[in-house]
C-alpha cells in the first residue's frame, strides 16, 4: 500500500526523510508553480467560453507575483479592451433619413460590428459606431459631423476575471490539484514512481 504525501505535513516529512528532506521544498515549489499555471489556464478558458477574446490577450494582462515564501498570486491588470479586439468589421446598414425639406427617404450608412459575447453573436455597435483605420470610433455628438472622434471599448480583463463563478472555479481547482501535484512531485524526486 502506497502512502499519500500531504502538503500540510511538509514539516513532519522533512524530519522523517532525513537526507532527502530538501526534496520536500522542491516538490512544494514545483507543485505551486504547476497549479498556478493550471489556474491561469482555467481562468482563460472560462472567460473564452463566454467572450470572443483571444488567449493571447488574456495572457498579456496576467502577471504571477510571489507574495510569500510558499504562495503565488495571479494578477490581471489593464484597462478596457478596444472593441476592434472583438473582431470589428465594417457593415452597410439601411436607415431612414430626413432631407432638408423634411421628406423621409431610405439610405445606407457604414456601421461597425463586433462580437463581444459568444452567446449574443455579432452585433452593430451603437450608438453610431464606425470602423476607421482599424479602430472602432463614434462621434462625441452624434448629429455633428465635425465633433471629435471617441474610440469605443468593451469590458476589461480584470473585470471579466472578477466574475464570482470564475474565481470559485479557480479556487476549487487549486484546492483539488495542489495535493495531487505535491504528491506526484515528491514521489518523482524520491524515486517512488
Amino acid at each position: 500500500m502506497t502512502t499519500f504525501y500531504r502538503i500540510q505535513d511538509s514539516e513532519r516529512l522533512k524530519s522523517e526523510l532525513g537526507a532527502a528532506a530538501r526534496h520536500v521544498e522542491t516538490a512544494k515549489r514545483r507543485a505551486i508553480s504547476a497549479v498556478t499555471a493550471k489556474a491561469a489556464t482555467f481562468i482563460s478558458r472560462d472567460i473564452r467560453d463566454v467572450f470572443a477574446i483571444r488567449a493571447k490577450d488574456i495572457k498579456s494582462a496576467l502577471s504571477v507575483r510571489k507574495y510569500e515564501k510558499d504562495a503565488k498570486a495571479l494578477l490581471y491588470t489593464g484597462g478596457k479592451i478596444p472593441l476592434e479586439k472583438f473582431g470589428g468589421k465594417d457593415k452597410r446598414v439601411s436607415i431612414t433619413a430626413t432631407s432638408r425639406r423634411g421628406k423621409k427617404f431610405k439610405t445606407s450608412r457604414r456601421a461597425a460590428t463586433a462580437r463581444v459575447r459568444k452567446d449574443k453573436g455579432r452585433q452593430v455597435v451603437r450608438p453610431g459606431g464606425f470602423l476607421a483605420k482599424g479602430r472602432i470610433y463614434r462621434r462625441r455628438e452624434q448629429d455633428k459631423n465635425d465633433s471629435t472622434l471617441v474610440p469605443m471599448f468593451g469590458p476589461s480583463i480584470p473585470g471579466l476575471v472578477a466574475h464570482p463563478e470564475t474565481i470559485r472555479g479557480a479556487q476549487d481547482l487549486v484546492r483539488d490539484e495542489l495535493p495531487k501535484e505535491f504528491d506526484r512531485n515528491l514521489r518523482h524526486l524520491l524515486g517512488d514512481d
